[in-house]
């Protein structure tokens, strides 16, 4: 299970022999165990458990719907008090990473996974959530950054923040999670229970790294090639028209409002980022977003 949303960790922390070792943006514990065949997830500390436990039932969930996520094994409580589970492991690399290494990708195959996924969640939308959750997240994420962050806060704080249905959803339907196999097939993982569920935020993951780049952080880097990252803004052009056509499929309501729903989803990585250079980037690709909705 290969996925660009996955860190290297700290040396402090060693991967079991057999075993490679990563960490989640949340700071859980991803270990793919080679000789058993099987990813552990691991809370990064007992308070996060529930957060933990809710993300292996609602994988659970989706699997025995027929959705291509991998199979949950067993749960269970780790010697320091922290859940964790066991799934299967899914051998392939993540689409962000075909995007990103310039490796051919069958977009109308992607696009047909997450219709098939929307096909479920949408038909059981219900009331529009209340603006005032939306709002206190932004709120939220301002208090921890600068002028910067404060400024692209005010201008998501600014925009209507009603009609957005709630749903069951991913959670976090980021390229990072959406695996190409080895069979070539798609498959989904790290799904999450998010602060509100609304498949309109999983739509708005997507377009964070379709049209806010999150997905290429790392080619904007001044020492990364700038031909790699046009061959990989060419590469996301096919998906993002298939993804806007299957919005508009959907629900009419919803291409109009991915802008800013891409720019929440960028501001919502704020607080995981772990430099100035991260922030300022998210920064720049918030505002370039939320001039589309002018």
């Amino acid at each position: 299970m290969k996925s660009a949303a996955l860190r290297k960790p700290d040396a402090a922390a060693p991967a079991p022999p057999s075993a490679h070792l990563f960490h989640g943006h949340s700071g859980a514990r991803i270990v793919f165990h080679a000789d058993k065949g099987l990813v552990r997830k691991t809370a990064p500390m007992p308070a996060a458990n529930a957060r933990l436990k809710a993300q292996a039932e609602k994988q659970r969930r989706l699997f025995m719907l027929g959705l291509p996520f991998p199979r949950v094994l067993a749960e269970r409580i780790d010697q320091a008090g922290r859940a964790e589970f066991d799934m299967q492991y899914l051998p392939g690399r993540s689409v962000a990473d075909a995007v990103s290494q310039a490796a051919t990708l069958d977009a109308a195959m992607i696009a047909r996974s997450v219709e098939r996924m929307m096909g479920l969640f949408a038909p059981y939308a219900g009331a529009a959530l209340a603006a005032r959750p939306f709002h206190d997240k932004i709120q939220a994420v301002a208090k921890t950054g600068g002028e910067a962050v404060h400024q692209a806060a005010s201008r998501l704080a600014a925009l209507d923040w009603s009609g957005i249905p709630d749903s069951p959803c991913h959670g976090d339907l980021t390229l990072e999670n959406m695996l190409i196999t080895t069979a070539k097939t798609v498959a989904f993982i790290d799904c999450d229970e998010p602060w509100v569920s609304s498949y309109w935020l999983d739509f708005g993951k997507l377009f964070q790294d379709i049209d806010g780049h999150w997905c290429l952080r790392r080619l904007y880097d001044p020492q990364s090639p700038q031909a790699q990252r046009v061959n990989a803004i060419q590469k996301l052009e096919p998906l993002g028209r298939a993804f806007h056509a299957l919005a508009e499929r959907t629900d009419p309501a919803l291409p109009a409002r991915l802008p800013q729903l891409a720019a929440l989803g960028l501001l919502r990585a704020i607080p995981y980022a772990r430099d100035e250079d991260a922030i300022a980037f998210i920064c720049r690709r918030i505002a370039q977003l939320l001039d589309k909705t002018r």
